[in-house]
């Protein structure tokens, strides 16, 4: 199971040239602002056509890219959740998408926050919702563009180990800013300009960041 790709895209001024070989497994895609992280992933994700080259995908038949991510006020985090055991579509859910939609809310310890209002959780309460429905999706390929943004204190390492723990025979892309949870990737892909400068195994990656162990204190 992997995801090869050799693409080029042209966005205004910038332009993402970028060659690498995703791998089953979580993959922490890092770099700049403006680095073409987003990009690549909307490519692989499919929302995105290069302008030209490939992207071939083997042992994968399904794909989900989370990034930002409305939700109305008036919804409850079921809803929330619920929208990624749809793969974020109109298909109606039933008993199981509940009780699925339940398991991963647990896993991030918002089995709580399922009946409560959007609009009165806080913004790493939110996240872990988004995180779950994310995860509710069970897709092959799973994108989660800067999905660590509003969590604090140890919430990023925890985070980060379910996804490790649940990226047996799958793929995780993560981009993320916090050099702290590169101990939870089996991989590292560094964007810089558009291009893939660097790209391989996390324990060799340079500079090494990752100070915490992965999935922080409890």
């Amino acid at each position: 199971m992997y995801v090869e790709f050799n693409v080029v895209k042209r966005l205004g001024d910038f332009q993402l040239a970028a060659k690498g070989r995703v791998e089953e497994g979580v993959t922490c895609v890092v770099g700049p602002n403006g680095s073409g992280k987003t990009t690549l992933m909307k490519i692989l994700a499919g929302l995105l056509k290069p302008d030209s080259g490939r992207v071939e995908y083997v042992g994968v038949s399904s794909r989900v890219y989370v990034g930002d991510f409305y939700t109305p006020p008036e919804a409850t985090g079921l809803d929330v959740v619920l929208a990624g055991r749809t793969r974020f579509g109109r298909r109606p859910v039933g008993r199981e998408d509940v009780e699925k939609a339940a398991e991963y809310a647990e896993l991030l310890e918002a089995a709580d926050l399922l009946k409560r209002r959007i609009s009165t959780l806080s913004g790493g309460q939110r996240q872990r919702l988004v995180i779950a429905a994310a995860l509710a999706s069970e897709a092959d390929l799973l994108l989660l563009d800067e999905p660590l943004s509003n969590l604090h204190g140890d919430w990023r390492g925890r985070v980060m180990e379910v996804l490790r723990g649940l990226s047996r025979g799958r793929l995780v892309v993560v981009s993320t800013h916090h050099g702290d949870v590169l101990k939870c990737c089996h991989y590292v892909l560094q964007m810089e300009n558009g291009v893939v400068a660097w790209l391989g195994p996390s324990a060799d990656y340079q500079p090494r960041l990752a100070e915490a162990e992965c999935g922080g204190s409890r």
